[in-house]
This record gives C-alpha cells, sequence and structure tokens, in this order.
C-alpha cells in the first residue's frame, strides 16, 4: 500500500483533564488527528466545573502562577480570552500580623525584585527578611540543586530560616504549591518552584486567578478547537481496556470498540490499574484537597481577594465575587460567595463534613467579624487530589514498557509537583513522544 492510500495515523487520549487536553492540542496543532475519551460528563479532571445549586463552582480552588508558560501558552492557542484571568503582583494576606505585596519595579530583575517586596513587607523583622533573602541567593548559587534528600522542614532549617519566617512565608508557599507538610514536602521540588516564581522574571511570581470556571480556562475551548482541527473529544464515555492487536491498539467502552496506532492514558495515576494489563498503578501516596463554599444573600467581601492564616483548618480564603467572573453564577442572584481551601492531610480528616464547615466558617469570622449566617454550604473534597510530593517519591516516566503507550499527568516525572503547569507539561511531553513514536512506524505528513 502507498503512502497516499494509507490511513493518517490516530491517538486515544484517555482523560479529558488538563493533561490530557493539553496533549489532544498538541498532537492537533501538529496535524495528528487523536480522539479523546472522558469518562465524566464535564472537562477537566480534578480541576473542573460544577453547578451547584444555581452557582458555578469548581471541584477545587486553583490559582495559576505567572510562571505557567506552558499551560498560558496553550491557552492562547486555543482562543482563551485573556479576560479570564485576573493578574496580580504577588500578593500573601495572612492577618493581622503579615502582609508581603510585590510591586511593579521594572528597573530590578527576578531575585532583586522579590528582595524588595521582602523588605517591604509587614509582619517580618528585619533578621526575618534577610535570611529568606540570604536563602533565595543561596539557591541561585547554587542552581537551584539541593543535594541528597531532604524535606523543604530539614533544608530551612539547614538555612537557618526564622521560625516566624516559616510560618507566615515558606510553609504558606510549600502548602500551596506542593499539597504537602514540610516535614514531608520534597525540598528539590519547592527549589524547583522558587527557581521558576520568586527567583525568575517580576512577572513569574504573579498571581493569575480565575474569573471563569476551570473548565473554561482551558479544557472547554480546547475541546472547540480541536473539532475545528479535524480532532474528537467525547464525554461520558468510559474505557474498559485496552488490548495490542493487528499492529494498533484495540481501545474498549462498553461494547464498542476502536482501533489507534498511540494511546495516551491521561487518567489519574489510582485510575490505570485494569486498563492496561502489563501497567499498574505506580505505588505513590496521596494528599486530599477539601474546597468549601459558602453562599451568602448579601454581599461579603474579604479585604484582599485571596487572604491566609497559619493558625487554622483552612489556610486560604478566596472571595469569589470580587474576582469579578462573568460566570460565577447561573443567574444574576448577587450575594456573597467565599471559598475555603484545606490542603493537604491533616486532623480535618476525622471531622464529618458538617462538623467541619462549621469549624471553617468560625474561621471565616475572624475575617469578616460581622459575617451573616450563610445560605448554604457545598463541600468538595478531592481524596487523591495530588500524589505526596515528597524526597524519596518514585514518579514513573511518561513512556511505558509497551510501545505506542504514553503516560501524561501532574504525577509524571518532571520539575513540578502537582499543578495544573505540570500537568500540561507532561500532557505536551506524551504527545511529543507519540509523534516521535508515529514518525519511527509512519512518517508524518
Amino acid at each position: 500500500m502507498s503512502n497516499a492510500t494509507k490511513p493518517a495515523p490516530t491517538v486515544a487520549v484517555i482523560g479529558g483533564g488538563y493533561a490530557g487536553m493539553a496533549a489532544a492540542v498538541t498532537l492537533a496543532d501538529a496535524s495528528v488527528r487523536c480522539t479523546v475519551f472522558e469518562a465524566g460528563k464535564t472537562l477537566g479532571g480534578r480541576a473542573r466545573r460544577i453547578e451547584y445549586r444555581g452557582e458555578v463552582i469548581d471541584n477545587g480552588q486553583h490559582i495559576l502562577a505567572g510562571a505557567y508558560t506552558e499551560l498560558l501558552r496553550l491557552m492562547q492557542l486555543v482562543g482563551v480570552p485573556d479576560s479570564s484571568l485576573r493578574r496580580v503582583p504577588l500578593t500573601l494576606s495572612i492577618p493581622p500580623d503579615f502582609l508581603l505585596r510585590a510591586r511593579r519595579t521594572p528597573l530590578l530583575p527576578g531575585p532583586l525584585y522579590m528582595g524588595w517586596a521582602l523588605l517591604a513587607s509587614r509582619g517580618l523583622t528585619i533578621s526575618d527578611r534577610l535570611a529568606a533573602i540570604r536563602m533565595i541567593l543561596a539557591l541561585k548559587r547554587a542552581k537551584f540543586q539541593i543535594g541528597g534528600s531532604k524535606s523543604v522542614a530539614t533544608f530551612l532549617a539547614e538555612q537557618t530560616q526564622p521560625q516566624n519566617l516559616i510560618d507566615h512565608l515558606w510553609q504558606p508557599l510549600t502548602i500551596s504549591a506542593l499539597n504537602t507538610p514540610l516535614a514531608s514536602a520534597s525540598a528539590q521540588i519547592f527549589a524547583n518552584v522558587l527557581r521558576d516564581s520568586l527567583a525568575s522574571s517580576p512577572e513569574a511570581s504573579d498571581l493569575l486567578l480565575p474569573r471563569v470556571d476551570l473548565t473554561a480556562l482551558f479544557p472547554g475551548p480546547a475541546a472547540v478547537w480541536l473539532a475545528q482541527k479535524g480532532s474528537e473529544v467525547r464525554t461520558g464515555v468510559r474505557i474498559q481496556k485496552i488490548l495490542f492487536t493487528n499492529d494498533q491498539y484495540k481501545v474498549f467502552s462498553g461494547a464498542a470498540s476502536q482501533y489507534f496506532d498511540v494511546v495516551i492514558l491521561a487518567v489519574g495515576p489510582h485510575q490505570l490499574e485494569g486498563l492496561v494489563t502489563e501497567i499498574k498503578s505506580p505505588a505513590l501516596a496521596y494528599e486530599p484537597i477539601v474546597t468549601l463554599y459558602f453562599k451568602f444573600d448579601q454581599p461579603v467581601r474579604l479585604d484582599e481577594l485571596m487572604v491566609g492564616q497559619i493558625d487554622g483548618l483552612a489556610q486560604w480564603f478566596f472571595d469569589r465575587r470580587a474576582l469579578g467572573s462573568n460566570a460565577s453564577s447561573l443567574h444574576d442572584g448577587g450575594g456573597g460567595l467565599i471559598a475555603a481551601v484545606v490542603s493537604a492531610s491533616g486532623p480535618h480528616e476525622l471531622l464529618p463534613q458538617e462538623t467541619l464547615a462549621d469549624c471553617i466558617l468560625s474561621e471565616l469570622k475572624r475575617h469578616i467579624p460581622d459575617l451573616p449566617a450563610p445560605a448554604w454550604c457545598k463541600v468538595v473534597s478531592e481524596k487523591f487530589a495530588t500524589f505526596a510530593c515528597t524526597p524519596d517519591v518514585v514518579r514513573p516516566d511518561v513512556t511505558t514498557s509497551n510501545r505506542g503507550i504514553f503516560r501524561a499527568g501532574d504525577y509524571v516525572a518532571g520539575d513540578y509537583p502537582a499543578t495544573l503547569e505540570g500537568a500540561v507539561r507532561n500532557g505536551i511531553s506524551a504527545a511529543q513522544e507519540s509523534i516521535a513514536y508515529l514518525q519511527t512506524v509512519e512518517p508524518i505528513t
């Protein structure tokens, strides 16, 4: 059969989260047709839209950073409007004692820019500020390489970081980025995060706060773009198994099946078991994230878009109404909507949801003393939110023992922890490996 009559190669992407959609967009941009299979009815995986009592919320409150270059690039490629994100200079507000607010200073490069922000912060002593600057400069001299398998807590102790600085800066940043407690979080991955954010360009440390739901932020527009490129996205389709036969992979969904040249597994690591006989779920530990949404019938406002605390169950509160989202409500109901995030494992896991909600509401009252009773509360719990980002964690490679099958997801080996950017980067890598593999089988024209 001549090249002209051979069918074009096709790729199955199993999973329509950020990793899977990033892989699909990368494939389609290289003129490789793909089909995305998503078991749920809504795209986004662990970062997706939820509708509840007339409100559009998410199954977890996410923020982006200016350092998320690959996600931002793909968002631009598929036509996500710039207005979908609210960009603000890094602001960490932990009332009543701590406030770090970076301000645009074009003449200062990354480390000096952040050093100036630290010097101008409130709630740190002079020795605290100098210790933080000293540590960032030491990391820069070491090219952000940390020897040995150290935890963040061990590394901070070696760097003689004051406890007040740890409580108000390093611990909130570690929990936010790695979703793993300091005592067990990987110091090297933490250093990677600092390298690409606080120690990079001023824009890299910016906070990018979604003004739309997480499905509309990338997976939804990506699906529309993929359709225009001749690829397909199927929601509500669960893949049961994948078999290699006739030099192709046969993908089974119920009684239906379809052949593909390449398969990208973009599901959660705990969901791999049984899909392909030879590919097992990796031996990873997991950390949960619980997000609580409080809806109020009257306006309720935080002093900042996001407010933290160091002595409660919740680490952060987000004022979703103040973000100015055009898609925060299915109707013009007004009122306030506050999201509270409880990251990583902890004592909150032993509490019934109603008790947990009461505790978090009491904590919210510290920040809004005249807080009215909420109209309702929605608790969203993700037991497998992220892998535990520990120093000794063994993350699998994008390639597998099966030629033509690749992994994608935030748990796959890479520089980043389990973040949206990490998921997207590994999705791109899986697509690139797929394209390279297809070139060895049959050049893509």
